[in-house]
């Protein structure tokens, strides 16, 4: 039923090749054949001549036979066939809505593909600021085993400061001890050297007849 008015609706109207540009004739009757699952339909026509001379006129019939997919376009009095080289106009119309809805999608990528560059721009950038960073963190590093060095070193020198303050506190009391015997010497070798001096003079003036002298 729907082949059959499809097939009506080309019925009354001028067959035109959109491959060729010529009026192939003027739709008089049509009849549908099936062959296993598809179906064509056989156009009656009349041959249309003598157009170029302004005029008009039908001469013999003809037959073409079609298949539905050949029909490009129907409209209210032409029927345009691309002999199977064009597609029908419902198919040109979705081609043309999948390329509006490719170049939508291009341009849709064309906009992440900056947002990819600037991403790509900002990971280099961030990749510097790494490297930098890491060069740093590397300087930290050493400038930290160096101070752990001269802090080994600082801790040796002030056990050997403490060491040298203790040895110059002994020193001192030693020195202390050295100025007391020196002292009690001096008073010893004094008071001997004195008594000494005095027992020999009292000799001396015994020997004489002489009395000891009190200032002595």
């Amino acid at each position: 039923m729907v082949v059959s008015d499809r097939a009506n609706q080309l019925i009354n109207k001028f067959v035109v090749s959109l491959t060729t540009g010529k009026i192939l004739g003027y739709v008089t009757d049509i009849n549908v054949e099936v062959e296993g699952d598809k179906f064509f339909f056989i156009l009656k026509m009349k041959v249309v001549e003598n157009l170029g001379k302004g005029q008009g006129m039908f001469t013999n019939e003809t037959k073409l036979r079609i298949e539905p997919s050949d029909i490009v376009n129907v409209g209210p009095d032409v029927i345009i066939i691309g002999d199977g080289k064009v597609p029908p106009l419902r198919e040109i119309e979705s081609l043309a809505q999948l390329r509006g809805e490719y170049e939508e999608v291009l341009a849709q990528l064309r906009e992440k593909e900056a947002v990819v560059n600037s991403l790509k721009e900002e990971v280099s950038s961030l990749r510097r600021q790494l490297d930098d960073a890491q060069r740093e963190l590397r300087r930290c590093e050493v400038m930290k085993e160096d101070f752990e060095h001269l802090k080994e070193q600082l801790l040796k020198q002030e056990g050997e400061l403490e060491m040298a303050r203790e040895y110059i506190r002994v020193l001192e009391g030693m020195r202390e001890d050295i100025d007391s015997i020196r002292k009690l010497l001096e008073s010893l070798v004094s008071e001997t050297l004195e008594s000494t001096v005095r027992g020999i003079i009292d000799e001396e003036l015994n020997a004489r007849g002489l009395k000891k002298t009190g200032f002595i």
